[in-house]
């Protein structure tokens, strides 16, 4: 019986060590996005600035010299193009920032379309060199935004066969593609992690339709309405081994906690109604909710001529430290596993040279990382609340 007891308690010990819930990771990303070579030139001075940091959004050189880095192409790129990539990350000393993702952006080149073969055999097969260059150069993933800079893939109204082909047509040839592009994925990776700004973290007006056709007619209209078409189609054949995570843009501009909790609900809950039945378990075990947090939101940093973005600059500079810290805190505390962190007009690694904001870190930004992190981990609260300060700064900017 003794044994026996033993035996259990082992047992129950390993799956504990199995399952144990992942430590939560932040990852930087922004303008001036290095590239493989500068990153090996200067990885120990980046690891010692920021150390709070789990890992970076990085760029490849390949595939760069039509359309930087946008996957939806008409033209193959050579695979040697990535051979430099390959040798600079091979010969990267990472020791800090262990989660690394290689940028891939959802932008299509004018006149490409889903329906058109060569233009998806080409988007599958740049697709399929990014994932080995990550897998060899020993990156943890790739970091796919799906947002168009120039020609929309997910707008229905905006495709070449619009005209020709219903929304329904469309939006099966796309789950279709995204299962191609998922398979070609982790062919190369098999355990990629596929870090999304967005999914269905967007879709918070269409999720909670209770009628299909509804649904249905209101994504044909949205300007990401394929999208969710894509992720079904990766889930059709995603394997057991990866993870893709909806990295909830929209918390560039949340407030309060609630914001945090409602927003998590939303992506594991509320979103399932665009999930297709035959997906929705593989969905809730391999699609995690991740947050995103946009430091020059809070810091000022936003051009005074965008209403949008003025609040911050009715703050003093320790006030939007503070706004960081919350924000910051209260993203590690609901996230899965990942939370992005994103800035413009700053500059972490002093990569953006010909920048006024060339070197540019606001004031108390390493500070309010390191506190929010520090009171996440230890799992202590964090001590503050900012809705008076942030309401009084309205009526500042109202005077």
């Amino acid at each position: 019986m003794r044994i026996l007891a033993v035996a259990l308690l082992m047992t129950s010990g390993f799956a504990m060590a199995q399952y144990e819930r992942p430590k939560k990771k932040l990852i930087q990303y922004g303008w001036g996005v290095p590239y493989t070579d500068f990153v090996k030139a200067n990885i120990i001075a980046m690891e010692q600035r920021c150390p709070f940091f789990d890992g970076i959004v990085l760029r490849l050189r390949g595939g760069w010299k039509a359309y930087p880095a946008h996957i939806f192409r008409k033209g193959l790129t050579d695979p040697k193009e990535y051979d430099d990539d390959i040798a600079n990350l091979k010969g990267t000393g990472f020791q800090r920032f262990t989660e690394n993702f290689a940028l891939m952006w959802g932008t299509a080149e004018r006149g490409w379309d889903w329906f058109e073969e060569n233009d998806w055999r080409a988007a599958e097969h740049n697709a399929r060199l990014i994932a080995r260059t990550a897998k060899v150069g020993g990156l943890v993933g790739i970091c796919f935004d799906p947002e168009p800079y120039g020609e929309n893939p997910w707008h229905y109204p905006s495709l070449p066969n619009a005209k020709v082909k219903p929304f329904d047509d469309y939006w099966q040839r796309v789950r279709e593609c995204g299962a191609r592009f998922m398979q070609a994925l982790q062919d190369e990776f098999p355990e990629v992690r596929l870090l999304t700004f967005f999914q269905l973290s967007i879709f918070e007006e269409i999720v909670d339709i209770k009628d299909p056709k509804e649904r249905m007619e209101r994504l044909s209209k949205h300007g990401y309405g394929l999208l969710p078409a894509f992720l079904n189609g990766m889930l059709d054949v995603v394997s057991p081994e990866v993870i893709v995570v909806d990295g909830n843009e929209p918390a560039y501009y949340y407030r309060n906690p609630d914001q945090y909790m409602r927003a998590y609900h939303l992506m594991r809950q509320r979103a399932l109604s665009l999930i297709a039945p035959e997906n929705r378990r593989r969905y809730m075990a391999q699609v995690q909710a991740g947050f995103a947090l946009y430091m020059d939101f809070y810091f000022g940093l936003i051009p005074a001529e965008y209403k949008w973005g003025r609040l911050s600059h009715y703050l003093t500079p320790e006030e939007r430290a503070r706004w960081f810290e919350h924000n910051t805190y209260w993203a590690l505390y609901t996230t899965d596993e990942y939370v992005w962190c994103y800035s413009e007009r700053m500059d972490w690694w002093g990569t953006q040279e010909k920048a006024q904001w060339h070197g540019f870190v606001p004031q108390g930004a390493p500070e309010a990382i390191r506190s929010a992190r520090s009171k996440q981990e230890e799992g202590k609260p964090l001590g503050f609340e900012i809705r008076n300060m942030l309401n009084a700064a309205e009526e500042r900017m109202k005077e």
